[in-house]
């Protein structure tokens, strides 16, 4: 982790001495964290009760005439163990009049889709939809919607805490820290900026990287003192865009992820992205730049700076308008087949790959098996194909595997963006939100994407038939034989044909398992969907066994 090699910027005329030091001004603010914390949409420990907060670190970012910006990490324990978030900080005086910039009238549209959770639908960041569906823009004007986090007595007056992503001065300093290409040292927290631009040397063979190769600093294309916006409807993450008006010869607009619940390692969606943009791949938005956190022994990443694509439309929305239309899908999605092949050799080449040995391929499918049983025990519906599924499982276990490497890990359509210069464009390679970070940055199955855009594609047809009462089965059995053609032609040679069959299935059949007690816990009107594909994939996998 580098050293910060320049202090946060500094404006004379705030009277830091009326203030108690920021160590008692946060301790003082614990309560109102405690409280406002768990209605946060981040906030990964919902149903567990208040949590007990206490701060971790800190750093400032911005001392100014009227408020000061720090970022602060918290620390909320409420059941087992202590969960780590960034939380950065606004701190002003009450009656000090927040500063208001002028509404963009470029802001993203509202999405037509509920904000997640559904298994394929765009996760609010995956809008980053870049200005398309599924997210919203908040108004810049202050105060924002809960902006406010409490207000604490201090020596000189009470002083309010906001949340600086709602804040555009808070914003502001977030961008400054990137743009200045240094960092910000405070007690147990240090932050490093750097940039995405570094050359990725190929991976020996048979190794993979977990790591990215740094590069140096170049701010150049980071939008200074933009106006900012920041985007709704996330779930795990904060991001904000700036630039939506770059001045002539200026940067174009920059998208910023905040990463909120903090785990040790490299954060996959970092890694992935900033490899394929070094490899030269035009299949993701540009990397800009990236902030790194240390904090007593925890590394990982703070923040991700992208190109942001206004205006673009997700693939889920353009599915969904062809489906109902019953305009054939069958060149996109084949296109998106060979996207995704591409994407995944270029992982490959920049991060390595590692031969799947039989013990790996056994604990993968034993995942499966644990899921399966676990679920059918839940849901009748599920146990109903039991005992074609696990023979499907079985046939999994005996056949050869395609290499081990880095996947995206949580592929739908609504992760995908399609633009006019670019083509398909793959978003968000954070992998599955709710498992560990160290379980994400691990290599794993190629056709496991595969499979989870299959099931997205699926899902269009279901969604269809569920809100319009139209028949789209034809339409997505065609879709998805283009998408995997698609995919099978870029990838070339590799995996047996019968055994890349199998896996598919098997990946596709846990993928489906999954959202079956997704749907029954969340949206029973929507369960036939992965019922279905059930029972289409049982059927084939007895035909198979009793053909064999």
């Amino acid at each position: 982790m580098d050293e910060p090699s320049s202090p946060p910027p500094a404006d004379v005329g705030f009277d830091v001495t009326e203030l108690a030091a920021p160590d008692v001004l946060l301790e003082a603010l614990t309560e109102q964290l405690a409280a406002w914390m768990p209605l946060q949409r981040w906030y990964a420990h919902k149903g567990t009760g208040a949590p007990a907060v206490r701060i971790r670190g800190w750093a400032p970012l911005r001392v100014a005439a009227d408020h000061l910006v720090l970022m602060a990490v918290v620390g909320a324990s409420a059941g087992e163990g202590e969960a780590l978030y960034q939380v950065p900080l606004v701190l002003r005086r009450p009656q000090q009049s927040p500063d208001r910039t002028q509404e963009s009238p470029h802001r993203p549209r509202e999405s037509p889709h509920r904000t997640q959770e559904s298994p394929h639908r765009p996760r609010g960041r995956a809008v980053q939809s870049q200005g398309g569906a599924g997210q919203s823009v908040a108004s810049p004007d202050p105060p924002e919607e809960g902006a406010e986090i409490g207000v604490i007595a201090v020596p000189g007056g009470p002083l309010r805490a906001e949340d600086a992503t709602r804040s555009p001065v808070g914003r502001a300093a977030l961008l400054d820290l990137l743009v200045s290409g240094g960092g910000a040292l405070g007690p147990q927290l240090r932050l490093s900026a750097r940039s995405s631009h570094a050359p990725a040397a190929p991976a020996p063979s048979g190794e993979v990287n977990s790591r990215l190769p740094s590069g140096e600093e170049d701010s150049r294309l980071l939008p200074g003192g933009a106006d900012s916006q920041l985007l709704t409807g996330e779930q795990s993450n904060t991001s904000m865009i700036f630039g939506m008006h770059p001045e002539a010869g200026r940067a174009r607009p920059v998208i910023i992820k905040l990463f909120r619940l903090l785990q040790d390692g490299e954060n996959p969606d970092v890694v992935l992205q900033s490899a394929l943009g070094q490899a030269g791949s035009t299949r993701v938005p540009p990397p800009l730049g990236s902030v790194r956190l240390a904090l007593a022994s925890l590394r990982t990443h703070a923040m991700f700076a992208q190109e942001f694509l206004p205006g673009m439309e997700d693939a889920w929305r353009t599915a969904l308008e062809q489906a109902r239309a019953g305009t054939d899908f069958s060149a996109p999605a084949a296109a998106l087949g060979q996207v995704l092949a591409e994407v995944h050799r270029d992982l490959a080449v920049a991060l390595g790959t590692r031969p799947t040995d039989r013990a790996r391929a056994d604990a993968m499918v034993a995942q499966m098996r644990e899921r399966l049983d676990q679920v059918a025990g839940e849901l009748p519906e599920v146990g109903t194909h039991r005992a074609q599924l696990a023979q499907l499982l079985s046939a999994a276990g005996t056949v050869s595997w395609p290499p081990m490497q880095r996947v995206h890990g949580d592929l739908h359509l609504g992760q995908v963006l399609s633009t006019p210069d670019r083509g398909w464009v793959l978003l968000d390679f954070e992998g599955e939100p709710l498992r560990p970070l160290a379980q994400r940055s691990l290599p794993d199955c190629p056709l496991r994407d595969v499979a989870g855009m299959l099931r997205s594609l699926d899902y269009v047809a279901g969604a269809v038939a569920h809100e319009h009462g139209l028949d789209a089965s034809a339409w997505a059995f065609r879709a998805r034989q283009a998408f995997l053609d698609g995919y099978t032609h870029e990838a070339g040679p590799g995996t047996d044909p019968a055994a890349q069959r199998i896996l598919i299935a098997a990946f596709e059949a846990d993928k489906a398992v999954y959202e079956a007690l997704y749907e029954a816990r969340n949206r029973p009107d929507w369960l036939p969907i992965p019922l279905s594909a059930l029972a289409r994939i049982s059927a084939a996998a007895a035909a198979a066994g009793s053909a064999g």
